[in-house]
């Protein structure tokens, strides 16, 4: 019933595209005539908000699950972004597993926050030879007993192939700090408006035994151990960007969807393998706001062969 309906030539330019083996289907032509940059800009501005669309789904999962309690949701958001794609699995369990009302209980004591993470983590579980483990395990033991915890095992954390700057321990020990330093993130989200504000939130050196340590009960060379730009940025564009498009759905307010719009735009493109086949091509990313609209095209539209459903697909098509 279809036979004579659809031209040829559109059946002959869905072929060609589905069939090529490009890395993106449509890389011998999105560069043509047929695509405008207006065209290819509205493209990504949907992107964006597919994206994030994305994003908040499990947020409003966490929510749900935590009878809309913005603090707790907000935490175990934040601490997943502090483990990156390696530990992100592990960082989330840890959450979960010490609610935040525990640790906002302990805020003005840094090494009682260390004790409870670390301890919680399964990373104190060793004998240590050196005082300062000696007394968080001790101040855990204790801890553990009073809120009833279930330790989590070592195993979860992975050490290997990342840098040592970004071992769990390190990362732990600066959520640590985090929530002594700003005991009321969330809150203090909601009123920034501008990146450095934002980045101020994070502005994180540790100091004192992990002057000298990436592992506990060894020493290690003396160095610097801050929050790196390019992790506040991976936070930010992972945890606190999706978190404010949530709150602006959830409350009904505008300014928080277009408050984290801006924010994407303010940071750095990210950079990786695949944006560097996008800039090769022609489409570099200057901003989040752009990389964040390349990798979901990527992700979703082309590898999946999705053109009919991509405007750029959809006008070369019919051209």
């Amino acid at each position: 019933s279809l036979k004579g309906k659809i031209p040829k030539n559109i059946i002959q330019n869905y072929w060609k595209l589905y069939n090529n083996q490009y890395w993106i289907p449509c890389q011998e032509q999105i560069l043509s005539e047929n695509v405008t940059q207006f065209r290819f800009q509205a493209w990504l501005d949907r992107l964006v908000i597919e994206r994030l669309e994305r994003k908040t789904a499990p947020i409003h999962r966490l929510l749900d699950q935590n009878q809309n309690d913005w603090e707790q949701s907000f935490y175990e958001a934040l601490v997943k972004s502090f483990g990156s794609k390696v530990n992100a699995n592990a960082f989330e369990q840890l959450a979960k597993s010490l609610p935040f009302k525990i640790l906002h209980k302990h805020r003005n004591n840094l090494q009682q926050l260390e004790a409870l993470l670390l301890g919680q983590a399964g990373l104190l579980k060793d004998s240590f030879e050196e005082t300062y483990p000696k007394k968080l395990k001790k101040e855990y033991e204790f801890l553990k007993k009073k809120y009833k915890l279930h330790t989590l095992v070592k195993t979860i954390w992975k050490f290997g192939k990342i840098r040592p700057a970004a071992y769990p321990t390190i990362r732990i020990a600066q959520l640590a700090q985090l929530i002594q330093q700003s005991p009321a993130l969330f809150s203090k989200v909601l009123v920034c408006k501008t990146l450095k504000q934002f980045k101020d939130l994070f502005q994180i050196e540790l100091s004192g035994y992990w002057h000298n340590h990436y592992h506990l009960g060894k020493i290690s060379k003396k160095r610097s151990k801050s929050l790196g730009q390019s992790t506040v940025h991976s936070i930010l564009i992972n945890s606190i960007i999706p978190f404010l498009f949530t709150y602006g759905k959830r409350t009904d307010n505008f300014k928080f969807k277009d408050r984290a719009l801006k924010l994407l735009e303010s940071i750095k493109g990210e950079s990786n393998s695949v944006l560097d086949r996008w800039e090769e091509l022609g489409f570099p990313a200057p901003s989040a706001y752009c990389s964040q609209a390349l990798l979901e095209l990527k992700n979703n539209y082309c590898d999946q062969k999705k053109c009919t459903n991509c405007t750029i697909g959809h006008r070369l098509i019919q051209k």
